[in-house]
């Protein structure tokens, strides 16, 4: 029975051996081991580690291909070997009693080379049968070995998609090399409903919206020079001539702090059959290339327009091509429909049907802020929101957060302590408590939170032991209440900025992280967070050290993964309106006139506090948030999808694109598209819609 199923797998793939070559190509890039092909139009791609994917349907499953380049060091020595006996062996190991059956051959012919190769079949974890071809490529500038992988439902286009890719591969090619000249062929519109207005490019190019940062077209890789960007100006420039001329070389002096080569200005400048006020700036990168900066301004009745166009001296014509049919094509539209991030219209006509979506509008996170206040203090906290504070003036602390989802929350702690500086000293004070009978004021110490190191991660690190311990000492009044210590457990920080903020001597460091922990409700969250350990004296108890770290100024704001983008900006807004009332410092009899101002200045810096981490979450790493958010549609049994023709994102349950998929030509709305490895920026958005099967 073996050897039938061997010889039938054989017969089907040598069947395919000289296969069609594949229609409507498109050309991809793979920047981390350089080199080019092409795969279908439907096609996605993924860099995971040293293989590059290629996914012909749904990212991450079959039917797919994967490449991948070796070195000159990983060269395979024996190619015929690694076929017949190595990769056999592997895939044994692999899929173990779920491998079926498996060939090699002397050759394969695809794409028009003849190739090493051998096939499997082998069952999946839900039991389909799944066919893999694998193929060896000998090469000097390095060996190539493709994969792929499909059932037998997908076989002829797979083989034929395994054709083109393997014909059309090219070593050290550059991104954008098999593309026509941008100045001609067929253009497919631009949709911007962020800034309401449309325009065109040449069809092939791909467009970003990018916040503040506006509108970016890329002529080759998104990222990358050549591009062209618009701005649709929220008001008219009063004086347009001398904001081109000055305001915006001072601003690009500023950027390129010496870097800026030279400087043109033209006054009048003539593309897209208009008439604009414009300039040029050439800068060296940060690779030491020049850089030429094309700045123009349209002004217009309605709201002013800035385009600019970057390129090397060799890409000018056809990034100028590019600007020009932006400018003639620029409209606005100023319709308000939708919250699309530089969507592109596909160009072609749909044939609709009259299915209807199951889509409901997304509500916001938070219905609105609500002033709040209690005699000592003031502050703006999210409607409905419980809050909680704890001690008065140099050791005060709240923290409020949503009855709903306890992870939403605002905390600041003037003042932390006491935290130990090693177990050492823990077991000290234990031993002495319990030379004296127990129950002395060195238990006390003795179970108090120890700190591994006076910085940040050592204190969120000691944060369940703190609440451990105000639970333990609360009812004696020895301690704050456990409940407003925030519950973070298993933090690590992402990302860390150097924080604006005034430290006091001894503090181990002072930045504002952006973290990662387990929630109260045992899920995945995300925040913000800034404090100030601080390491003041020194003590020798028992030969070790048994003074303890302060913590002064920690605060911050924290939400499920995948909340903050949508959730930063207000509660950022929210932590920075606290304010103590002036009459409640001056009802403090027992802290002199200058602690009292130390005081009002302290509670001052949670303005400057907020300044700096708005600074460092606009400065952050947004692979992050791209990961927090795939984590959370995942959580909550979604998949998400855009709408291609407007931008609009919606959470669909997951079981309904596949359906929708296969049906798309029933519905109304026929554009959605599931969202993948080359349209992940939608995972940086909200979503507009749910739809449920």
């Amino acid at each position: 029975m073996k050897r039938i199923l061997c010889l039938l797998m054989m017969l089907c793939l040598w069947g395919m051996g000289c296969g069609a070559l594949a229609a409507n190509l498109k050309e991809v890039y793979c920047r981390e081991r350089e080199f080019t092909t092409r795969i279908p139009e439907t096609a996605s791609t993924e860099w995971d580690e040293d293989v590059f994917y290629i996914y012909l349907d749904k990212p991450g499953y079959v039917p797919n291909i994967f490449i991948l380049r070796r070195s000159q060091e990983e060269k395979i020595k024996d190619p015929e070997r690694y076929v017949k006996e190595t990769y056999p062996k592997h895939m044994k190991e692999k899929h173990g009693g779920q491998l079926v059956a498996y060939s090699t051959m002397e050759y394969y012919d695809i794409g028009g080379k003849r190739l090493y190769a051998s096939s499997y079949i082998y069952r999946n974890n839900s039991g389909y049968s799944i066919n893999q071809l694998v193929l060896v490529e000998p090469r000097e500038d390095g060996d190539v070995e493709y994969v792929v992988r499909y059932p037998n439902s997908d076989r002829e286009r797979t083989l034929e998609a395994a054709d083109g890719i393997v014909r059309y591969y090219q070593p050290d090619g550059q991104p954008g090399s098999g593309n026509a000249d941008p100045s001609l062929g067929t253009l497919q519109d631009v949709i911007c409903t962020d800034q309401n207005y449309t325009t065109k490019m040449p069809a092939g190019l791909s467009a970003e919206w990018r916040g503040s940062n506006g509108m970016r077209i890329w002529l080759e890789d998104p990222g990358y020079v050549p591009n062209v960007r618009i701005w649709r100006r929220t008001a008219k420039l009063s004086d347009p001539e001398k904001y081109v001329k000055t305001t915006y070389g001072e601003e690009m002096q500023s950027s390129f702090n010496g870097g800026l080569r030279s400087v043109t200005y033209y006054g009048n400048y003539s593309i897209g059959g208009k008439t604009l006020l414009a300039h040029t700036y050439v800068y060296k990168d940060s690779h030491g290339t020049d850089i030429n900066l094309l700045h123009a301004v349209e002004v217009r009745e309605d709201r002013d327009v800035e385009y600019t166009a970057r390129y090397l001296d060799s890409e000018r014509e056809k990034t100028l091509a590019v600007l020009d049919t932006v400018v003639r094509y620029y409209t606005p539209t100023d319709t308000g429909n939708g919250k699309a991030s530089g969507s592109i219209a596909s160009g072609k006509q749909s044939t609709a049907g009259t299915k209807e979506l199951k889509a409901q509008k997304v509500k916001p996170i938070l219905s609105g802020t609500s002033s709040y206040s209690d005699g000592r203090f003031s502050m703006t906290l999210p409607s409905g929101w419980n809050i909680m504070t704890q001690s008065d003036y140099m050791s005060f602390c709240l923290r409020s957060w949503d009855p709903k989802a306890a992870d939403r929350q605002i905390f600041f702690f003037m003042k932390l302590e006491p935290f130990l500086k090693s177990q050492t000293a823990k077991n000290k004070y234990l031993e002495v408590n319990n030379s004296f009978g127990g129950n002395t004021i060195y238990q006390y110490f003795a179970y108090a939170p120890v700190m591994k190191s006076n910085s940040l991660k050592g204190f969120l690190d000691a944060l369940p032991d703190t609440k451990d311990f105000c639970a333990r000492y609360y009812r004696s009044g020895m301690t704050i209440s456990p409940n407003v210590i925030p519950y973070m457990k298993n933090v690590e920080i992402l990302e860390k900025k150097k924080s604006t903020l005034p430290a006091p001597g001894g503090c181990g460091e002072n930045v504002i992280a952006r973290i990662s922990y387990t929630g109260e409700q045992g899920g995945r969250c995300e925040g913000m967070v800034t404090a100030q350990p601080t390491e003041q004296l020194a003590y020798d108890f028992l030969g070790t050290d048994g003074w303890m770290y302060t913590v002064y100024l920690f605060m911050g704001v924290t939400a499920p993964a995948g909340e903050m983008p949508e959730l930063e900006e207000t509660l950022l807004d929210c932590l920075s309106s606290f304010a103590f009332k002036q009459s409640y410092v001056n009802q403090a009899v027992d802290i002199s006139t200058s602690q009292k101002n130390a005081l009002l200045a302290q509670a001052r810096t949670m303005q400057a506090a907020h300044d700096s981490m708005v600074s460092a979450w606009y400065a952050r790493e947004q692979a992050h948030d791209i990961s927090f958010q795939k984590w959370s549609d995942a959580f909550n049994g979604y998949d998400r999808l855009y709408d291609s023709a407007t931008g609009e994102i919606y959470l669909a349950d997951v079981g309904f694109y596949d359906s929708y998929n296969l049906n798309r030509s029933d519905y109304k709305n026929p554009n959605l598209q599931i969202v993948d490895s080359s349209t992940e920026k939608y995972y940086l958005q909200a979503a507009d819609y749910y739809i449920t099967k």
